[in-house]
C-alpha cells in the first residue's frame, strides 16, 4: 500500500467511525438506524485494515474478512428499507431480498477461511472480486427499488443516501468489473478507493439527519457545519484552480508558465474576498441553516395561527387592520406594536395610523401619520426588507439609505420594522417593539415576518376592497332608484303634455275637462306613490284587479302623440290580471314606447292580449330594425345599457322581466334585424280571471286626427260600444 492509498483509507476509517459514533450516541432503538450504525461501524473498521502498511497474507484475509462483513451489513441495511425487507410484499419477497447478503457472507466467509496453497493471494483476490460484484449488483437494485417505491415529496430526503450509497456501489462495480476482466486488482483503483469512501460520508450523515424514521437523531454544529463546509468548498475550489492552472501551463508553450503564475495569483485573490467577505459567509450560513439543519418555526402551525387570529374578531366586529396588528405582534411576541396602512382616500398623504396595541405600555404614542417622502417609508418601499432596528442603529452601513425616526428610537431601539407588502408595493408598515419571540433576527425569522407581513398586506386590500365595493354597490343602489323614479317622472310629464297639447283645441269640451281632470288625478296619485317610495325606501306592493284590455287601452291613448299609433288586438274583452296596476302599466308603457323608438312612422306597433297554452300572453310586437341575437342574450336585459345613447335609460326590458318574473311569470323575446321585434309576457293561469266578451280588434283613440280614426267626436264624447260594464269613461282617460 502506497502513502496515497494510505492516507485515503486513514481519512475513510477515521470519517466513517466519526459518522457511527454520531449515530451511536442518538440512536433510539429502531432495526434501521441500528443497521445503519453497524454498516458504518464495520466500514471504519474495513477501512482501518486497508490503511495499515503491512502487505502479508494474514493482512489481505482480514482486509477480506471485514469487507465482507462490511458488504453484508450495507446489502442487509439496503434490504431492510425497501418495502420486500419491511415484508410489504410478503414472507418470499422478504427473504429474497436478504438472499444476496446471505450469500455474500457465507461465501466470502468460507472461501476466506478455507486452506491456502503456497500462495493465497490469488484466492483473496477472488473472493473479494466475487463478493464485491454481489454487492454492488445487488446493492444497486435494492438502492433502485427503495427509491422507486417511494412517493415524489420523500424522494428529497433519501438522495443523500442514493448518491452516497449508490456511488460507493458504483464505484466497487467498476473497480471489481477491471478486476474480473484482468485477474487482479488494480492497485491505483484500489487506493483511490479510500477517498472515493470518505467522500460518501457527508453525504450519508446528511441523509441520517433526514430520515429521523431510522431513529438516528444527529445534531450538527452550526460551526461545524459552516466550517466543515467552507473547506470542503475551498478545497474543491482549489483542485479545480489547479487542474485549470496546468492546462494553461501544458497549453501556454512559452507563456506556460506566465499564464499559470498569473491564473494562480488570480484565484488566491478571488478565494480570499470570497473567504474574508462577510457576504460571501453570511450566504454560506444560509445555505448550510437551510439544507443541514431542521427550520426553526413549524410554519404550518405558524400560519394557522395567523389564519385563526385574522378571523377571531370577525364577530366581535373588531376592525380588519387592528385583528392583523395583532397578529403580527403575537407573531413576535410583541409588547407594543402600531400599523399604518395606505390611506385610499388621500394617497398623495401617505401612511396613516390604523391600529396600535400596548401590552405592558398602554401610554405609547405613535406617529398619527407617516408622510409618503418619509425617508422610513421610501426606504421599505424601494428595499422592502425586514428591518432589526437595534442593528440597524448599530451598524447603520448594513442598511444604506435607511434613517430612523426620533419616535421609533425613543420606543427603545429592540424592534422589528415590518414592510407589509401587497403586489410588491408597499400597503402597509408593521412596528413591533420588543419582540421577545424572535431574539436575533435570522433568515427565518425574515421569511416568516415577509410572509406573514403579505398575507396582512392581502387581507387589509382585500378588506378595504370589499368596503369600497360596498359603498359602490350603495351608490349604484341609489343611481338606479333615481333612475326609475326618472323614468316614472318622465311619463308622467308625457302625461301632462298631452293634456297641454290638447287643451287649446278641447278646452270647451266637458268630457275633455273631466278626461283632463282623471289625468290630473291619477299624475297625482302616482307622484304619491313615488313619495312613499322616497320615504320607504321601496314601494309597496298592491295587488288588485286589473282589466287588461281597459289598461291596454289606455296605455295606447298615452303614446298617441307619436307615430307609429300603436294598434291593439284582444282576444277576450273581459281578461283581470291580479297584479299592481300602476307597476303593469309603467312596463307596458315602457316596451310601447321602445317599440315606436324602434320603428319608422309608417311602421307598425301593436298590442296583443289573449290565452296561449294556458298563460295569459301580453305582447308588443313591431317590424321595426329588430336586434341582433349576441345584444340580446349579452346586453337586452342589462339595466343602464341602451343603444338610445343619451335618449333612453334602458331599463324599460329590465324592469318588465322584474315584474313578470316576481309574479311567476316569463318573458319571451323574438327579434332579428331588419323584421322586427314581439316582446312576450307570459303571466301564470293562477293570476287571470276570465269572463265573457267579444273577440274583435281594436284601433287605438287619438286627439286631432293623429290616429286611424277619423272620428274625433268618439274620443271626445265616448264609444259605448267600446267599454265594458263599469269602464264609464276610463277608455278615455290620458293617464
Amino acid at each position: 500500500m502506497t502513502l496515497i492509498g494510505t492516507l485515503g483509507y486513514g481519512l475513510a476509517a477515521i470519517a466513517f467511525a466519526l459518522l457511527a459514533l454520531l449515530m451511536l450516541t442518538s440512536w433510539r432503538g429502531r432495526l434501521q438506524g441500528g443497521l445503519l450504525v453497524a454498516a458504518s461501524g464495520i466500514s471504519a473498521a474495513w477501512a482501518t485494515a486497508a490503511a495499515l502498511p503491512a502487505d502479508t497474507p494474514q493482512h489481505w484475509q482480514l482486509i477480506g474478512i471485514l469487507e465482507v462483513l462490511r458488504n453484508t451489513a450495507w446489502l442487509v441495511f439496503l434490504a431492510r428499507i425497501t418495502p420486500a425487507g419491511q415484508g410489504v410484499a410478503g414472507l418470499p419477497r422478504h427473504f429474497l431480498s436478504l438472499a444476496p447478503a446471505g450469500f455474500v457472507l457465507v461465501y466470502g466467509t468460507l472461501k476466506m477461511f478455507l486452506p491456502f496453497n503456497t500462495n493465497p493471494a490469488p484466492q483473496v483476490i477472488h473472493a473479494l472480486v466475487t463478493t464485491g460484484l454481489v454487492t454492488a449488483i445487488a446493492g444497486l437494485v435494492l438502492l433502485e427499488q427503495f427509491y422507486r417505491a417511494l412517493r415524489l415529496e420523500p424522494r428529497k430526503t433519501v438522495l443523500p443516501l442514493i448518491l452516497g450509497v449508490g456511488g460507493l456501489l458504483t464505484y466497487d462495480l467498476f473497480l471489481y468489473s477491471h478486476g474480473l476482466l484482468f485477474r487482479g486488482i488494480h492497485t491505483e483503483l484500489w487506493a483511490a478507493r479510500g477517498y472515493a469512501n470518505f467522500l460518501a460520508v457527508p453525504l450519508l450523515l446528511l441523509a441520517a439527519r433526514r430520515n429521523p424514521a431510522w431513529s438516528v437523531d444527529v445534531f450538527i454544529s452550526r460551526h461545524v457545519a459552516f466550517y466543515t463546509t467552507s473547506m470542503v468548498g475551498i478545497g474543491i475550489y482549489l483542485v479545480v484552480m489547479a487542474v485549470a492552472g496546468y492546462g494553461l501551463r501544458v497549453a501556454g508553450g512559452e507563456w506556460g508558465t506566465v499564464l499559470q503564475a498569473t491564473f494562480f495569483f488570480g484565484a488566491a485573490v478571488l478565494l480570499g474576498w470570497i473567504v474574508f467577505s462577510p457576504g460571501a459567509r453570511a450566504r454560506l450560513r444560509v445555505f448550510i441553516a437551510k439544507h443541514f439543519y431542521s427550520n426553526k418555526y413549524d410554519y404550518r402551525e405558524e400560519w394557522l395561527k395567523l389564519t385563526r387570529r385574522l378571523a377571531a374578531g370577525a364577530d366581535t366586529g373588531e376592525p380588519m387592520a387592528q385583528r392583523g396588528l395583532g397578529a403580527l405582534a403575537e407573531l413576535a411576541g410583541a409588547e407594543r406594536a402600531a400599523l399604518w396602512v395606505i390611506d385610499n382616500d388621500r394617497p398623495s398623504e401617505g401612511l396613516r395610523l390604523a391600529a396600535t396595541s400596548a401590552i405592558s405600555a398602554p401610554g405609547t404614542d405613535f406617529p398619527q401619520s407617516l408622510a409618503a417622502d418619509d425617508p422610513l417609508v421610501t426606504f421599505l418601499a424601494e428595499r422592502r426588507w425586514t428591518i432589526n432596528l437595534a442593528e440597524a442603529i448599530r451598524d447603520p452601513d448594513s442598511h444604506p439609505g435607511l434613517y430612523v425616526p426620533g419616535w421609533a428610537e425613543a420606543l427603545g431601539p429592540q424592534a422589528l420594522v415590518v414592510p407589509l407588502l401587497n403586489q410588491d408595493t408597499l400597503w402597509g408598515i408593521a412596528f413591533l417593539a420588543a419582540p421577545r419571540a424572535v431574539g436575533h433576527l435570522s433568515y427565518e425569522d425574515i421569511d416568516l415576518f415577509r410572509i406573514a407581513g403579505m398575507q396582512v398586506a392581502a387581507v387589509l386590500a382585500q378588506a378595504e376592497a370589499d368596503r369600497l365595493l360596498a359603498e359602490s354597490r350603495q351608490f349604484d343602489a341609489y343611481n338606479r332608484f333615481a333612475a326609475f323614479i326618472m323614468h316614472d317622472l318622465k311619463n308622467v310629464i308625457a302625461q301632462q303634455s298631452l293634456v297641454v297639447r290638447n287643451a287649446a283645441k278641447y278646452r270647451d269640451d266637458p268630457e275633455f275637462i273631466d278626461d283632463a281632470l282623471d289625468t290630473v288625478a291619477n299624475s297625482v296619485e302616482r307622484m304619491q306613490r313615488l313619495l312613499e317610495q322616497l320615504k320607504r325606501g321601496r314601494g309597496t306592493t298592491q295587488v288588485e284587479r286589473v282589466d287588461v284590455r281597459r289598461l291596454i287601452l289606455e296605455t295606447v291613448n298615452r303614446h298617441t302623440d307619436r307615430t307609429p299609433v300603436p294598434t291593439v288586438s284582444c282576444q277576450d274583452t273581459h281578461l283581470r290580471l291580479r297584479v299592481d296596476r300602476e307597476r303593469f302599466a309603467a312596463v307596458l308603457g315602457h316596451l310601447v314606447t321602445n317599440a315606436q323608438d324602434a320603428t319608422p312612422a309608417d311602421g307598425i306597433v301593436t298590442i296583443q292580449a289573449g290565452m296561449q297554452d294556458g298563460q295569459l300572453v301580453v305582447a308588443v310586437e313591431d317590424d321595426g330594425s329588430g336586434m341582433e341575437e349576441a345584444f340580446l342574450r349579452e346586453r337586452f336585459f342589462r339595466p343602464f345599457d341602451s343603444t338610445k345613447g343619451s335618449k333612453g335609460m334602458g331599463i324599460g326590458a329590465y324592469q318588465a322581466r322584474q315584474f313578470v318574473e316576481a309574479v311567476g311569470g316569463e318573458v319571451r323575446v323574438q327579434s332579428a334585424p331588419g323584421e322586427g321585434t314581439r316582446f312576450e309576457m307570459r303571466f301564470p293561469e293562477r293570476l287571470v280571471e276570465a269572463g265573457t266578451g267579444q273577440t274583435g280588434e281594436f284601433l287605438a283613440p287619438t286627439f286631432g286626427g293623429q290616429g286611424t280614426q277619423t272620428d274625433d267626436a268618439r274620443m271626445r264624447k265616448g264609444d259605448s260600444t267600446e267599454r265594458t260594464e263599469g269602464e264609464g269613461k276610463g277608455d278615455r282617460n290620458l293617464g
